[in-house]
Protein backbone atom coordinates (compact mmCIF):
# COMPACT_ATOMS: atom_id res chain seq x y z
CA UNK A 1 0.00 0.00 0.00
CA UNK A 2 1.35 3.02 -1.11
CA UNK A 3 1.33 5.96 1.31
CA UNK A 4 -0.41 8.80 1.43
CA UNK A 5 -0.32 11.92 -1.21
CA UNK A 6 0.72 15.45 0.04
CA UNK A 7 -2.15 16.99 1.25
CA UNK A 8 -3.56 19.76 -0.61
CA UNK A 9 -3.04 22.71 1.63
CA UNK A 10 -3.71 26.16 0.50
CA UNK A 11 -1.46 28.69 0.95
CA UNK A 12 -2.80 31.88 2.93
CA UNK A 13 -0.80 35.02 2.45
CA UNK A 14 0.90 36.35 5.37
CA UNK A 15 -1.36 38.71 8.05
CA UNK A 16 2.15 41.55 7.69
CA UNK A 17 4.37 41.63 4.86
CA UNK A 18 7.00 39.13 4.92
CA UNK A 19 10.77 39.61 4.15
CA UNK A 20 12.99 36.78 3.85
CA UNK A 21 15.31 39.22 5.05
CA UNK A 22 13.85 40.04 7.93
CA UNK A 23 13.53 36.67 9.06
CA UNK A 24 15.45 33.62 10.70
CA UNK A 25 13.39 31.58 8.86
CA UNK A 26 16.00 32.81 5.34
CA UNK A 27 18.41 30.29 6.70
CA UNK A 28 15.69 27.62 6.19
CA UNK A 29 14.88 27.61 2.10
CA UNK A 30 11.78 25.01 2.59
CA UNK A 31 10.31 27.19 5.37
CA UNK A 32 11.40 30.31 3.09
CA UNK A 33 9.93 29.14 -0.14
CA UNK A 34 6.54 27.96 1.28
CA UNK A 35 6.21 31.42 2.91
CA UNK A 36 6.10 32.48 -0.49
CA UNK A 37 3.75 30.51 -1.42
CA UNK A 38 5.92 27.79 -3.59
CA UNK A 39 3.95 24.49 -4.01
CA UNK A 40 7.16 23.01 -4.74
CA UNK A 41 8.05 23.76 -1.32
CA UNK A 42 4.97 22.99 0.47
CA UNK A 43 5.22 19.67 -0.62
CA UNK A 44 8.69 19.37 0.36
CA UNK A 45 7.58 20.16 3.88
CA UNK A 46 4.98 17.58 4.27
CA UNK A 47 7.69 15.12 2.80
CA UNK A 48 10.51 15.94 5.22
CA UNK A 49 8.33 15.56 8.54
CA UNK A 50 4.99 13.21 7.46
CA UNK A 51 6.52 10.43 9.25
CA UNK A 52 7.50 11.97 12.14
CA UNK A 53 3.97 13.72 12.28
CA UNK A 54 2.37 10.02 11.83
CA UNK A 55 4.06 8.13 14.22
CA UNK A 56 3.12 11.23 16.95
CA UNK A 57 -0.57 11.39 16.22
CA UNK A 58 -0.60 7.75 16.17
CA UNK A 59 1.03 7.30 19.49
CA UNK A 60 -1.40 10.18 20.90
CA UNK A 61 -4.32 9.45 19.68
CA UNK A 62 -4.22 5.73 18.24
CA UNK A 63 -6.44 3.64 16.32
CA UNK A 64 -8.97 6.10 14.53
CA UNK A 65 -10.39 6.27 10.96
CA UNK A 66 -9.83 9.59 11.61
CA UNK A 67 -5.74 9.51 11.40
CA UNK A 68 -4.94 11.05 7.74
CA UNK A 69 -7.29 13.56 8.48
CA UNK A 70 -5.54 14.77 12.25
CA UNK A 71 -2.34 14.87 9.69
CA UNK A 72 -3.45 16.60 7.02
CA UNK A 73 -4.85 19.35 9.69
CA UNK A 74 -1.78 19.45 11.65
CA UNK A 75 -0.12 20.43 8.18
CA UNK A 76 -2.45 22.88 7.69
CA UNK A 77 -1.64 24.79 11.10
CA UNK A 78 1.89 24.49 10.28
CA UNK A 79 1.24 26.21 7.05
CA UNK A 80 -1.22 28.78 8.09
CA UNK A 81 1.35 29.84 11.51
CA UNK A 82 4.97 29.54 9.25
CA UNK A 83 4.79 33.79 9.15
CA UNK A 84 4.78 33.35 12.85
CA UNK A 85 7.71 30.95 13.38
CA UNK A 86 10.83 32.90 13.96
CA UNK A 87 13.28 30.17 14.26
CA UNK A 88 13.74 30.21 18.67
CA UNK A 89 13.61 25.83 17.86
CA UNK A 90 14.24 23.50 15.44
CA UNK A 91 11.28 23.33 12.47
CA UNK A 92 10.57 19.69 13.67
CA UNK A 93 9.63 20.34 17.00
CA UNK A 94 7.75 23.12 16.57
CA UNK A 95 6.07 21.25 13.84
CA UNK A 96 5.26 18.14 16.90
CA UNK A 97 4.12 21.52 18.92
CA UNK A 98 1.21 21.63 16.59
CA UNK A 99 0.56 18.02 15.80
CA UNK A 100 0.01 18.05 20.00
CA UNK A 101 -2.28 20.76 19.69
CA UNK A 102 -3.78 18.78 16.99
CA UNK A 103 -4.32 15.28 18.90
CA UNK A 104 -5.11 17.90 22.32
CA UNK A 105 -7.90 19.40 20.60
CA UNK A 106 -9.72 16.05 18.47
CA UNK A 107 -9.28 14.18 22.23
CA UNK A 108 -11.22 17.39 24.01
CA UNK A 109 -13.88 17.51 21.98
CA UNK A 110 -14.51 13.58 23.06
CA UNK A 111 -15.45 12.32 19.89
CA UNK A 112 -12.64 10.01 19.28
CA UNK A 113 -13.94 6.61 17.08
CA UNK A 114 -12.06 3.26 17.67
CA UNK A 115 -13.16 1.81 14.99
CA UNK A 116 -10.60 1.29 11.89
CA UNK A 117 -11.03 -0.20 8.76
CA UNK A 118 -8.51 -3.69 8.10
CA UNK A 119 -6.97 -2.04 5.13
CA UNK A 120 -6.13 1.40 8.06
CA UNK A 121 -4.42 -1.32 10.02
CA UNK A 122 -2.77 -3.54 7.57
CA UNK A 123 1.20 -3.27 6.44
CA UNK A 124 3.12 -0.55 7.48
CA UNK A 125 -0.36 1.84 8.25
CA UNK A 126 -0.51 -0.32 11.25
CA UNK A 127 2.32 1.86 12.65
CA UNK A 128 0.98 5.13 12.04
CA UNK A 129 -2.44 4.70 12.51
CA UNK A 130 -1.89 1.89 15.43
CA UNK A 131 0.43 4.47 17.04
CA UNK A 132 3.15 2.19 17.36
CA UNK A 133 2.95 1.17 21.00
CA UNK A 134 3.95 -2.30 20.72
CA UNK A 135 7.68 -2.70 19.23
CA UNK A 136 7.68 -4.60 15.62
CA UNK A 137 7.96 -8.44 15.93
CA UNK A 138 9.12 -10.25 13.37
CA UNK A 139 6.42 -12.80 13.35
CA UNK A 140 2.89 -12.04 11.98
CA UNK A 141 1.42 -13.26 15.11
CA UNK A 142 2.90 -11.03 17.41
CA UNK A 143 2.11 -8.30 14.77
CA UNK A 144 -1.44 -8.93 15.43
CA UNK A 145 -1.04 -9.28 19.05
CA UNK A 146 0.78 -5.93 19.29
CA UNK A 147 -2.10 -4.32 17.36
CA UNK A 148 -4.65 -6.00 19.36
CA UNK A 149 -3.05 -4.84 22.61
CA UNK A 150 -2.64 -1.47 21.09
CA UNK A 151 -6.32 -0.81 20.60
CA UNK A 152 -7.10 -2.50 24.33
CA UNK A 153 -4.42 0.37 25.65
CA UNK A 154 -5.92 3.54 23.60
CA UNK A 155 -9.38 2.12 24.34
CA UNK A 156 -8.33 2.73 28.31
CA UNK A 157 -6.61 5.98 27.81
CA UNK A 158 -9.77 7.61 26.41
CA UNK A 159 -10.91 7.51 30.21
CA UNK A 160 -7.63 9.42 31.07
CA UNK A 161 -7.99 13.21 30.56
CA UNK A 162 -6.39 14.31 27.41
CA UNK A 163 -3.75 16.71 28.92
CA UNK A 164 -2.70 13.66 31.27
CA UNK A 165 -2.76 11.60 28.47
CA UNK A 166 -0.76 13.14 25.94
CA UNK A 167 1.95 14.15 28.72
CA UNK A 168 2.11 10.02 30.09
CA UNK A 169 2.38 9.23 26.14
CA UNK A 170 4.69 11.85 25.09
CA UNK A 171 7.30 10.91 28.10
CA UNK A 172 7.27 7.18 27.64
CA UNK A 173 6.13 6.06 24.13
CA UNK A 174 8.03 9.26 22.77
CA UNK A 175 10.97 9.42 25.14
CA UNK A 176 10.79 13.13 25.54
CA UNK A 177 12.04 14.64 28.98
CA UNK A 178 9.60 16.77 31.48
CA UNK A 179 11.22 19.80 29.77
CA UNK A 180 10.51 18.49 26.63
CA UNK A 181 7.11 17.75 27.15
CA UNK A 182 6.36 20.88 29.22
CA UNK A 183 7.16 22.83 26.00
CA UNK A 184 5.47 21.20 23.41
CA UNK A 185 2.58 21.46 25.84
CA UNK A 186 3.00 24.74 26.80
CA UNK A 187 3.06 23.95 30.37
CA UNK A 188 5.78 24.73 33.41
CA UNK A 189 7.29 21.24 34.28
CA UNK A 190 5.32 21.02 37.54
CA UNK A 191 2.23 20.88 36.00
CA UNK A 192 3.71 18.02 33.46
CA UNK A 193 4.89 16.11 36.19
CA UNK A 194 1.60 16.21 37.96
CA UNK A 195 0.05 14.94 34.67
CA UNK A 196 2.42 12.46 34.46
CA UNK A 197 1.90 11.10 37.57
CA UNK A 198 -1.89 10.81 37.78
CA UNK A 199 -1.93 9.48 34.28
CA UNK A 200 0.21 6.54 35.18
CA UNK A 201 -1.93 6.20 38.68
CA UNK A 202 -5.38 6.52 36.75
CA UNK A 203 -3.84 4.34 33.91
CA UNK A 204 -2.25 0.98 36.20
CA UNK A 205 -5.79 1.30 37.65
CA UNK A 206 -7.62 0.90 34.48
CA UNK A 207 -5.50 -1.94 33.57
CA UNK A 208 -5.25 -4.20 36.97
CA UNK A 209 -8.28 -6.18 35.64
CA UNK A 210 -6.79 -7.16 32.11
CA UNK A 211 -3.68 -9.42 32.69
CA UNK A 212 -2.37 -8.81 29.10
CA UNK A 213 -2.02 -5.22 29.69
CA UNK A 214 -1.39 -5.36 32.98
CA UNK A 215 2.27 -7.36 32.22
CA UNK A 216 2.91 -5.42 29.36
CA UNK A 217 1.86 -1.69 30.77
CA UNK A 218 3.86 -2.75 34.01
CA UNK A 219 7.13 -3.50 32.27
CA UNK A 220 6.65 -0.31 30.13
CA UNK A 221 5.65 1.85 33.24
CA UNK A 222 8.32 0.92 35.51
CA UNK A 223 11.28 1.26 32.71
CA UNK A 224 9.59 5.20 32.35
CA UNK A 225 9.96 5.71 35.69
CA UNK A 226 13.42 6.14 36.26
CA UNK A 227 16.46 7.89 34.48
CA UNK A 228 14.93 11.07 32.38
CA UNK A 229 14.16 14.18 34.10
Amino acid sequence: MGGPASPSLKMRPPTKAWSPAASPTALDPSIEGCLLGRPEAVSDLFRTHRAMVERLIGRLVGPSPDFEDLVQSTFVEVIRNLPRFRGEAKVSTWICGIAVHVAHHHLRAGKVRRHVPLEVVAGDDQQRAGGALVDPQPSAENDIDGRRVSRKLHTLLDKIAPKKRIALMLYVMEDRSVEEVAALMSATQTATRSRMYFARRELRKLISSDAELRDWSSALLNRSAGGRA
